[in-house]
């Protein structure tokens, strides 16, 4: 099989255990194995794999689901989520799935394990999860409500005062770990889930002697401190131990629209706005209360806090890492025509208070997405802290639908970031509320397709084994695919993952493509070829260098889970 930048040389027949395991949702067993092969697949067995491959398909999810919440251990599990499966699907597989991958060390994956076989799309394989080796075990589906520690269910999006549900959810997103005992069998997972308004759930859950995972107990963060949340997207865990939620605000650059009662067709839209309005009692929202990394801190306390880090943006963050320094992050933005940004923190460990930069980028001379990389340079935004920045944001609060004109807005005008940018006012109120104008005024570089997972292995980088920081683009096109700008790319709507040089200073100052989807035909089932990546999301970078990606994709009819070996052939 011709995969990207490999041939196949053959396949490795695995003896591999084919038990379902029960999950630990209240519904009973639920889960699934693999690998794939049998019930209508097209997998083949008994050649010999002489070679490690460059990339692995190593899971592939139900029809209509996409891969979230990929979240390694240190002892090497995996964590991830079956987000918004097809509803047509046979119970319980038309539920999202929270679950845990078992039965295998990432850490020590061996690279010459063969592809998961693509399922059939009229397969019962193609109707659940399917993994090359181990046991998903579920550890929760929506709805679920844990002996009634979840009164409205698993994925329930509750009002701030906690007495009435808004809406349901089938979008769990990104998942954190936090350890309760020293070798990590005992535990917190933080599930985000990613929705209008936003939640996040925390079970706490216990490795049992047979492998498998128990439940015990199950909350809801409460985010009425901080006016609550939308859209919680991927994230990751500070090097301190606390989650940092997304919060994807897909149209931070458009509050003009944020109070107009017509708007129906955005993302937030102003149904959006209504419900959160619902789960803060009333109050319509503040569109600048929004779009920010959450940081929760007391993980393992009774009442988790969740603290809005406004110094690190307003826009539709997928995701951040933090790097060794403890002061350096780095932060995605995911839509059309977005930037890419770094902050750093004035003090160690602590993201209250710093500086805000944007990404300038330098093509190489050729428009070749296999082959073009770029330079990197960083433009300075501003400087500020949570709490100046917190009282910018109050000035437009008590402002709601009533106050809306069509053809104006009750909000910053493009006017003021214009002045902001050229006569250099001294308010950097700009650099934080409006952060994707703002880096446009001052010259960097905004023309990201679907910028999504960002991720390094952190003691590779702090040792300098992997001095390297991994970006998934879910889609190579519209500004980055044009000939203008900055980007100036060929198409490729299958996406791409790019790897960042990082310097001793943590500082990223070039770009290259490592993977790049393959041959898309809108005419196929699988509109991307099944042989590469199709839409990459999440990013997790093991120990030994080798990379897991997630897809989030309709090009492909199964979406899959892939392993990347930089080493590989």
């Amino acid at each position: 099989m011709k995969s990207n930048n490999c041939f196949r040389i053959g396949v490795l027949a695995l003896a591999i255990s084919t038990a379902l395991l029960g999950g630990c949702s209240d519904d009973g067993n639920d889960g699934a194995t693999g690998p794939a092969g049998t019930d209508g697949t097209n997998g083949t067995d008994g050649q010999d794999l002489t070679v490690a491959e460059k990339l692995i398909r190593i899971a592939t999810v139900p029809l209509g689901a996409e891969i979230t919440g990929i979240f390694k251990t240190d002892n090497g599990e995996l964590f991830f989520n079956v987000q918004h499966p097809d509803d047509d699907l046979p119970a319980p597989e038309n539920n999202a799935a929270i679950g845990i991958w078992t039965g295998i060390d990432f850490d020590n994956f061996d690279p010459r394990t063969q592809d998961l076989a693509v399922p059939a799309s009229d397969s019962d394989a193609a109707k659940t999860t399917q993994v090359v080796a181990g046991n998903y075990q579920v550890l929760g589906r929506a709805e679920d409500t844990y002996a009634g520690a979840l009164p409205f269910g698993l994925g329930a999006i509750v009002s701030g005062d906690g007495s009435s549900k808004i809406k349901q959810s089938q979008d769990p997103d990104f998942n954190a770990f936090i350890p309760g005992n020293a070798d990590g069998s005992t535990g917190f997972l933080f599930t985000a889930f990613e929705d209008r308004p936003g939640a996040m759930s925390r079970l706490t859950v216990t490795k049992q002697d047979d492998g498998n995972w128990n439940v015990s107990d199950a909350l809801n963060v409460n985010f009425l401190n901080v006016a609550g949340t939308m859209i919680n997207c991927f994230g990751t865990v500070s090097p301190w131990g606390t989650p940092l939620t997304s919060e994807e605000n897909y149209e931070a650059e458009n509050a003009v629209n944020w109070n107009n009662p017509a708007y129906s067709s955005g993302y937030p839209n102003y149904n959006d706005v209504k419900n959160i309005e619902t789960y803060l009692g009333g109050t319509f929202p503040n569109p600048y209360d929004y779009g920010y990394i959450v940081e929760i801190t007391n993980p393992k306390s009774a009442s988790p806090t969740p603290v809005k880090h406004f110094t690190l943006g307003r826009v539709a963050h997928e995701n951040v890492v933090i790097m060794p320094d403890q002061k350096t992050v780095y932060i995605t933005d995911d839509g059309t025509d977005k930037g890419f940004y770094k902050f750093i923190a004035d003090t160690a460990g602590d993201l209250s208070a710093g500086t805000i930069y944007a990404a300038k980028l330098v093509q190489d001379a050729t428009s070749d997405t296999e082959k073009a990389g770029f330079d990197i340079s960083w433009i300075e935004l501003g400087s500020s802290n949570n709490t100046e920045i917190e009282s910018w944001i109050n000035e437009y609060d008590g402002i709601d639908e009533t106050d809306y004109v069509e053809g104006s807005t009750s909000y910053i005008t493009d006017d003021e970031i214009t002045d902001w940018a050229f006569n250099d006012t001294g308010d950097d109120r700009y650099a934080f509320l409006e952060t994707l104008k703002a880096a446009e005024a001052k010259g960097a570089t905004t023309e990201f397709r679907k910028m999504e997972g960002i991720n390094i292995n952190y003691d590779g980088v702090a040792s300098g084994t992997i001095p390297f920081m991994y970006v998934a683009l879910s889609d190579v096109g519209s500004g980055m695919a044009d000939t203008e700008g900055d980007i100036q790319l060929t198409q490729n709507r299958c996406g791409a993952v790019y790897r960042f040089g990082l310097n001793s200073n943590y500082d990223a100052i070039r770009m290259e493509p490592v993977v790049v989807g393959g041959t898309y035909d809108s005419t196929l089932e699988n509109r991307c070829s099944t042989d590469g990546i199709s839409n990459p999301d999440n990013l997790v970078i093991l120990d030994d260098g080798k990379v897991i990606i997630g897809e989030d994709t309709g090009n492909h009819v199964n979406n899959m889970m892939w392993l990347y070996n930089p080493e590989g052939d």
